[in-house]
């Protein structure tokens, strides 16, 4: 299951809710205002940093570029890609939940 999310972290408890019933072998693949949770030494970057090795952190980066946050420094383990392979990472996980 592919998790998006698109509210900032600290706007919406949807966040917290996904990170709470994430699985094994699950992407979490943050769009729009969600890209703050990567800001670093935040309550939402360790929380992602304490997802098992197997889930999948995305991020689109025509979002984070456009908010300004600094690529360099992202949590190593965040993939940044762009909308086409947003598609493909929607068609490649069997289900797509939107937060």
């Amino acid at each position: 299951m592919l998790h998006i999310l698109r509210h900032a972290p600290q706007d919406d408890t949807h966040f917290a809710s996904s990170l709470r019933v994430m699985g094994p072998h699950q992407g979490l693949l943050l769009i729009e205002d969600a890209v703050y949770a990567l800001l670093p030494r935040t309550s939402s970057a360790n929380a992602m940093q304490l997802l098992p090795g197997s889930v999948g952190l995305y991020a689109l980066e025509s979002d984070v570029q456009a908010r300004g946050l600094p690529i360099d420094d992202l949590p190593r383990r965040v993939m940044l890609i762009d909308y086409a392979q947003m598609v493909e990472l929607c068609i490649s996980h069997d289900k797509v939940l939107s937060w």
